[in-house]
């Protein structure tokens, strides 16, 4: 049975009423008809407020939104000295500092900040480390058990060959075995103990920093966000100094030679030798943020600056007796893949020159495709309901998905295929779905490692991974939006096929400009592709034409 939360203002009243909200701002439970009032209080009236179940997931994680010096509320934010204060902190320490703003300020969009974005990667690499060095570290304790059953069975062979008197030169051997195998064996075990115990505490941060992300206010994440930072340096430096001068322990026996010839004159089988080496663990660095802020993504990637300069045109060779090219991406290699959804079931492929090297065979006409891996692409059929994965190097189907309606746009990311089924349907790379986001939207997206970006209409929206709205923009288009990429500012282009023009939208969705019309050659373009190696912007026309322009950010 959960535990029980009631109503903070009736329990000063002496009376107890089970809480039905929880006031991030007061930090306390709210009845139903205390909720009431509190909406009613103008000072009070824009308090957050969340259910009690969603309190009950970060209730035991404890984040420190008071002052350790001066017992107030952290209130304000030095930016000079990057630290959260509260107004006892100002005369004390901070009198002489120019930029003190809100905290408030500085925590918005704290769930959509890099910040909590390297948060999440830091914990994530750095589980990954520990797990990888914890293999390692068991695969040597399992090749010392080898080791020492190897040798077990030297001896046994030996004694197997000697007489009765080689008994005692046995148990010697094997005492000086244990002992020594014993000792190695202490040391793994007493350093896997320590990197399991970091692994779980670890395991731990991150899991409260997800329910934070998910239930917490942009306060508690902000200062919560902080605190884990600091745990997981100081975690991440303890496991460095722990595994600098690690060991491997190989354990050995060195027989006697004259053992068989001159049984009689020895006293002892052997000697149980341990031989260390200095192994060098991997340990991928992680981006730890002691003492940094991230604040919202700011603006110094205007649109204003991005230039477009005209690389290449070509046709692209029309196959039947329609065309619609749906479309498009470049591949490792600068080769550029092409499909069209009315002509022939294949897809295209041209060198950057705008040369056509090979037609790709699929099952029907392919509406939109993704790149998995180097060799590997996911590629929907629109109506036809169904997606597969094609390796392009043999040109084999390696799966085929089949879904209850159409499949049209495609995205991956992180082992994961986002896909246009109806609303938005999240799967694992075989295809198992994992979530589905009921969402209005067109038939195109696109995924960075935390956002999903979609036209619907003639808007274009931007939200998380969970379906949080995070932006949209709207009012650039009279007609319908189709395609949609994202360059590495986190800056959006679109295809508006009525205008036959590509639009520009700012990473927070607050502005936008045209870059290309219909005096650049664009007639009703409909896909694009950014290449964020080579910062390409490629563009196709619905029909016969496809465009490569370098995007230069000034």
């Amino acid at each position: 049975m959960p535990d029980l939360i009631l109503c903070g203002p009736c329990g000063y009243a002496e009376n107890d009423n089970d809480a039905d909200k929880w006031c991030l701002d007061c930090e306390e439970g709210l009845c139903a008809d205390c909720e009431k009032i509190h909406k009613s209080i103008k000072t009070t009236r824009n308090h957050r407020l969340i259910s009690i179940e969603d309190f009950r997931q970060i209730k035991h994680i404890f984040v420190s939104m008071n002052c350790e010096d001066h017992g107030k509320r952290l209130e304000l934010y030095c930016k000079t000295h990057d630290i959260a204060i509260c107004v006892g902190c100002v005369p004390s320490y901070h009198k002489a500092c120019p930029d003190i703003i809100p905290i408030d300020k500085v925590a918005e969009n704290a769930k959509c900040s890099t910040a909590l974005a390297d948060l999440e990667n830091t914990l994530t690499i750095t589980l990954q480390n520990l797990q990888e060095i914890i293999d390692n570290r068991e695969s040597a304790l399992e090749n010392l058990e080898g080791q020492k059953q190897a040798i077990k069975d030297t001896i046994n062979d030996t004694r197997a060959r000697m007489m009765k008197k080689l008994e005692d030169l046995e148990h010697k051997i094997l005492q000086e075995l244990d002992t020594k195998h014993g000792s190695c064996k202490s040391e793994e075990v007493k350093l896997l103990t320590r990197l399991k115990v970091s692994l779980r505490d670890l395991n731990c941060l991150r899991e409260q920093t997800s329910k934070l992300k998910s239930f917490a206010s942009e306060l508690q994440l902000f200062i919560g966000m902080r605190q884990t930072n600091k745990a997981v340096f100081k975690e991440v430096e303890s496991v460095k100094k722990t595994i600098k001068s690690v060991q491997n322990c190989e354990v050995y026996l060195q027989l006697q030679p004259s053992v068989v010839s001159l049984m009689n004159e020895v006293d002892q089988l052997g000697e149980i030798y341990v031989k260390k080496t200095t192994t060098s663990l991997p340990f991928k660095e992680a981006k730890i943020d002691q003492a940094q802020i991230q604040l919202p993504m700011q603006e110094m990637n205007s649109i204003k600056n991005i230039q477009i300069r005209f690389r290449k045109k070509f046709d692209v060779e029309k196959k039947g007796l329609l065309m619609w090219l749906s479309g498009c991406t470049m591949l490792s290699n600068g080769n550029v893949l092409i499909a069209d959804y009315l002509g022939k079931d294949v897809i295209k492929e041209y060198s950057e020159d705008g040369k056509h090297i090979r037609d790709i065979p699929c099952s029907n006409g392919p509406f939109d495709f993704t790149v998995t891996h180097s060799d590997c692409i996911a590629v929907t059929y629109g109506d036809k309901k169904y997606l597969e994965i094609l390796d392009i190097n043999n040109n084999t189907v390696v799966r085929k998905v089949i879904f209850e309606e159409g499949c049209y746009g495609i995205s991956y990311q992180e082992n994961k295929l986002f896909i246009i089924i109806g609303g938005i349907v999240i799967t694992d790379i075989t295809g198992g779905v994992l979530k589905t986001l009921d969402i209005d939207c067109g038939s195109y997206l696109k995924t960075t490692k935390d956002r999903i970006y979609f036209t619907h209409n003639s808007a274009v929206n931007c939200i998380s991974f969970t379906g949080e709205k995070i932006w949209e923009h709207t009012g650039i288009s009279s007609g319908d939006l189709f395609g949609i990429t994202v360059d590495d500012h986190g800056n959006v282009y679109v295809t508006d096929v009525e205008s036959n023009t590509i639009i520009v939208i700012q990473n927070a969705g607050r502005y936008s400009r045209t870059l290309l019309t219909k005096t650049e050659g664009l007639d009703s373009p409909c896909a694009l592709h950014y290449n964020k190696d080579e910062k390409v912007l490629l563009v196709c026309n619905e029909s016969e034409l496809a465009f490569l322009y370098d995007i230069v950010q000034c």
